[in-house]
């Protein structure tokens, strides 16, 4: 086993009921050479208390503090600055890992020192019940891929893209860190791209679905999504990527923004004028700039849209589509 230090980073905001499981579980890690970078995100609560708590009980933990709240990816990269370690993960504070999972991954990189990413095998978790739903990989999935490969995989979510990686390709993208609540998985998808070679790892990530996250909220940060693809669209093609990974994007922020179509559609009562001017704004920005040209006839026409020159025609088309309940979209 490779002996290297792993710096995990764990942002945390108002978090003092679910932080203790987080961090227990990374402090009982079998790997014990590595070291815990929490920031605390401006919290209100006793989040702080909590982390002083446990650094007063262990040196790995290093405590961070925002001087404003500023989000999950701008505390995360505020946490990069602080790392020490030759190799380096995040893990979200309403969220836990196997006690062997951080070994897991340091045994795949000594059996191969071309490796520059190993995955966790992630566990979706329902708070509610406890019930652990293993994330369904997709059996076309090499085991190791190259950097490019592993790129095309993810952008469908084909297997779950998170995991351990040689820190100086998690240092690389400072900047794009910031970019808003999804801008992690817009890095995590160009790390990816940057890698020699990714191995699908066997060290268990369990995901708490927590139903108080903005991914599940009415809240109109969820459209910050749309933003975060086309940056990833913009840095794909600036790599001047193979045109199948394009397309893949494509397919995916086609699906995303039909997604937040309904989301505004189903949820505008609750918006405020403001947010609304601002939503479909977004929505009707975003919809010029798709390459119509890599979107397959078969994606773009499920149901059967008809494309217009202006977002406001497609819309009123998509409404009656809503309505009458002729697609399926989760809000």
């Amino acid at each position: 086993m490779t002996k290297g230090l792993v710096s995990i980073i764990v942002a945390a905001y108002n978090a003092e009921d679910l932080l203790p499981r987080c961090l227990d579980s990374l402090l009982a890690q079998t790997y014990g050479n590595l070291e815990v970078i929490v920031i605390n995100d401006a919290s209100t609560d006793r989040t702080q208390e909590v982390i002083d708590a446990y650094k007063a009980k262990d040196g790995r933990i290093v405590s961070v503090a925002m001087p404003v709240n500023s989000g999950a990816p701008a505390a995360r990269n505020e946490g990069m600055r602080h790392t020490r370690g030759e190799f380096m993960t995040m893990v979200d504070a309403d969220d836990e890992i196997a006690e062997n999972a951080i070994e897991s991954c340091m045994n795949d990189f000594a059996g191969n020192p071309e490796l520059d990413f190993v995955t966790f095998e992630m566990y979706l978790v329902d708070p509610s019940t406890n019930e652990k739903t293993p994330f369904k990989t997709n059996p076309k999935v090499p085991q190791i891929m190259t950097g490019e490969e592993a790129c095309y995989w993810s952008i469908l979510y084909d297997f779950a893209p998170n995991g351990v990686s040689r820190s100086p390709l998690e240092q690389d993208m400072p900047a794009l860190a910031e970019y808003g609540q999804h801008s992690d998985e817009t890095v995590t998808h160009l790390i990816m791209l940057n890698a020699r070679y990714v191995k699908l790892g066997k060290g268990i990530y369990y995901y708490y679905q927590m139903p108080s996250s903005v991914t599940h909220k009415t809240d109109i940060r969820r459209m910050e999504i749309l933003d975060s693809r086309l940056l990833l669209k913009k840095q794909l093609e600036e790599r001047k990527v193979p045109d199948r990974i394009l397309l893949r994007l494509e397919r995916r922020r086609w699906k995303e923004f039909i997604s937040m179509c309904y989301f505004y559609w189903a949820n505008k009562d609750s918006l405020t004028p403001d947010e609304q001017d601002t939503a479909i704004g977004k929505l009707a920005a975003v919809y010029e700039t798709f390459s119509w040209k890599r979107l397959p006839i078969g994606t773009v026409l499920k149901p059967r849209f008809m494309m217009f020159p202006s977002f406001g025609l497609f819309y009123m088309q998509l409404r009656t589509v809503f309505a009458l309940k002729l697609i399926n979209v989760c809000r």
